[in-house]
């Protein structure tokens, strides 16, 4: 057998406790070994990969009952991670959807409807027409530089921000653009639109959050290519 380490050390090397590793051996994902009965226990390297694995396991969001049905089987796994992917990804597409209407209903009394009126909003939160257009004035006014103006659309907590930090995050960021060609498509994402700018160098997409016709959040990412570069800076 190798030579096995003691439990202190294997909890410094793995950021554990002894108390979690006692419970794992409870539970029966680990074994310790003892030379003696006075010898303090100790864990072999093949334990303090189960360990790590474990460890690696619970990171994912998995349960020590599922930990324990798939720590030996790579395969099963591969395929309990896949299904938690798509339980994730699926929770998500609810909180998304939760944190719009809850957006839609503040943005509503924000603008003086009372509570259960904005409400009646949440559930046709999206006037299309009304987005293109909020989005394509916001956007005009990056363009021509009327950052004054561009907080008329935006929401109290957006307003509060210096228009100085509009300004300059909009030079910053289209600076490498090179000279402005064209205003491109829009597009309707959810409750954002999509717009694209053609500039000499490098196309640039503005992202516009909108709710009852007020900007709850504006971003910028480049593109390349008709394709976006997946990176995205908040303007706002």
């Amino acid at each position: 057998m190798d030579e096995a380490k003691n439990i202190t050390e294997v909890c410094r090397e793995l950021n554990l406790t002894s108390r979690t590793i006692r419970y794992y051996e409870q539970r029966g994902l680990i074994r310790t070994v003892r030379v003696s009965r006075t010898a303090p226990r100790k864990l072999d390297s093949e334990n303090i990969a189960r360990l790590r694995r474990i460890r690696f396991l619970k990171s994912l969001g998995l349960s020590l009952d599922e930990i324990t049905d798939v720590i030996d089987s790579e395969e099963k796994a591969t395929a309990l991670i896949r299904s938690k992917s798509a339980d994730f990804r699926h929770r998500i597409n609810e909180m998304i959807l939760h944190v719009n209407m809850l957006t839609e209903v503040l943005t509503a009394i924000e603008k003086g409807e009372t509570l259960y009126t904005a409400a009646l909003r949440a559930e046709h939160p999206y006037d299309e027409d009304e987005m293109l257009r909020t989005a394509s004035d916001a956007v005009h006014c990056l363009l021509e530089n009327r950052f004054a103006d561009l907080r008329n659309f935006l929401n109290k907590d957006m307003q509060e921000t210096s228009t100085d930090f509009y300004s300059a995050g909009w030079a910053n960021h289209i600076r490498n653009c090179g000279s402005f060609v064209s205003f491109g498509e829009q597009r309707i994402v959810a409750d954002t639109v999509i717009t694209r700018l053609h500039y000499e160098k490098q196309d640039v997409e503005i992202l516009t959050e909108v709710h009852c016709g007020i900007i709850t959040g504006l971003m910028l990412r480049y593109s390349k290519q008709d394709e976006p570069t997946g990176m995205t800076m908040h303007l706002g």
